[in-house]
């Protein structure tokens, strides 16, 4: 009767296996949601959108130099005192028309003329006017445009990087979640096999199987898988954390969790992945696009000889008192040439500093792609590391299992002591953690590869 409750006691003790398989699932699909929702989301990929919007307006801004600057200039003027002159007309006129009239014998020219005195600053005097000045030759102007236009090019580029480097972080987030969840849930199945065998033992001690001892012993582990399980839970936590704020959302929010799918990643050529990496990569083309950008400003640089040639037209009123009529109507069109022969050889210098800061871009460009590359092959070979890295830890796990059944039934005989017991035990129990930890890093390398490729 007593080995018959012992042998139930035993049945009991159930055994997590891990499970791994081709489960095609929605899983990819949830991340995918997720991968959206922190795009739209995450601030600091929303200041990178800002920063793209900023030289879009940049690029508007410089191609607004192109047409004509129009605008009402208005000015009234009261004056008193300053400088003044002195106009004798009186002294000058009053005698020639005295003359005149005494010849004439009339009274028809003035001879009470007073002499003049006349302040230099204007008084109620106006100038209302609207101006029109068009650039019709300007080098500046226009590689000011195209160098907004490569600005611009590198801008998206920095974003597009930005959502390549967020995109694997929520991904490494998510699957990190997921493993701590995983080795939380193996870490609760073995206590409660802990649990089981410390009343196993309690039966073994209660009738004269075994010593009191087993029990301490089973207690001392039980307390241990605690701590581990208080440690998986704040992992948990942290990576949920961790998630929801790559998402902008409570620190709390639950986090939807779907089955493992196996990896889907088709091994290709080392060579054709570097290409393929270097062609899709952001960094690359932000480099490139600040390139361009200086080759315009070399241009413009060594183009200063050439004349800026814009013309100016001025249509308004001006005159004593508000008077807007024919009297006061003018018009004024001028076209200015602005040639700059000698500046302290300044623009000749301004060039060759330009050519410089080429040069430096040029090299870290060069740099950037052997990085690229480095950075494919140590992905590329990581991915490969945590497959068999994987293969090797199924095949442990299924060996600790077929270890732990055999040393399970020849303890609940009697035939083992608890030490071996509890060896095949945490063997087990290790197996699975590297297992689960195994699969979800071959799911990290394949984000890390995809984020290297810029997928």
């Amino acid at each position: 009767m007593k080995l018959i409750k012992l042998h139930s006691i035993f049945n009991r003790l159930t055994i997590v296996i891990v499970m791994f398989g081709v489960l095609k699932t929605s899983a990819q699909l949830v991340l995918d949601n997720y991968v959206q929702e922190g795009l739209k989301s995450n601030r600091q990929f929303l200041k990178k959108q800002l920063e793209t919007k900023v030289s879009f307006q940049d690029k508007e801004i410089a191609k607004g130099q192109f047409y004509p600057t129009i605008f009402l200039d208005a000015n009234y003027t009261v004056s008193n005192g300053g400088r003044t002159i002195d106009i004798p007309l009186g002294d000058l006129f009053n005698p020639i028309h005295s003359n005149l009239n005494n010849l004439n014998g009339n009274n028809q020219f003035p001879t009470n003329l007073n002499n003049v005195n006349e302040q230099f600053l204007p008084n109620n005097f106006h100038d209302t006017k609207v101006r029109i000045v068009q650039p019709i030759l300007n080098s500046s102007i226009y590689y000011q445009y195209k160098a907004s236009q490569s600005n611009l090019s590198a801008s998206i580029a920095k974003e597009e990087a930005y959502k390549n480097q967020l995109k694997f972080e929520i991904t490494k987030a998510y699957y990190n979640y997921h493993k701590a969840l995983e080795n939380k849930k193996i870490l609760d199945s073995t206590k409660r096999i802990i649990k089981d065998l410390e009343r196993v033992n309690s039966k073994f001690v209660k009738y004269d199987i075994a010593t009191r001892d087993i029990i301490y012993n089973s207690k001392s582990q039980l307390f241990e898988i605690e701590a581990q399980i208080a440690s998986a839970t704040r992992e948990i936590n942290t990576s949920k954390m961790f998630f929801n704020v790559l998402l902008n959302r409570d620190l709390n929010d639950a986090i939807i969790s779907e089955e493992y799918n196996e990896s889907s990643y088709v091994s290709n050529d080392l060579q054709n992945l570097e290409e393929q990496a270097i062609n899709n990569r952001s960094d690359v083309k932000v480099l490139e696009s600040s390139i361009e950008a200086f080759d315009f400003q070399l241009k413009k640089d060594k183009n200063y000889l050439i004349p800026n040639i814009s013309a100016v037209g001025d249509f308004g009123y001006q005159g004593f008192g508000f008077q807007f009529d024919k009297n006061q109507e003018y018009f004024l069109v001028s076209v200015n040439l602005n040639w700059p022969i000698f500046q302290g050889n300044k623009n000749r210098e301004t060039y060759k500093k330009s050519q410089f800061i080429k040069s430096q871009l040029e090299y870290e460009l060069q740099d950037l792609m052997n990085t690229i590359k480095l950075q494919v092959n140590t992905a590329s070979l990581q991915l490969v590391e945590e497959q068999k890295v994987y293969e090797a830890q199924e095949a442990n796990l299924e060996s600790a299992k077929e270890s732990f059944k055999i040393v399970m039934s020849k303890y609940k005989q009697q035939l083992i002591p608890l030490v071996e017991f509890n060896e095949a035990r945490i063997n087990f129990t290790n197996a699975q953690l590297k297992l689960s930890i195994a699969k979800y890093n071959i799911k990290i390398a394949e984000a890390n590869l995809n984020r290297t490729l810029q997928l």
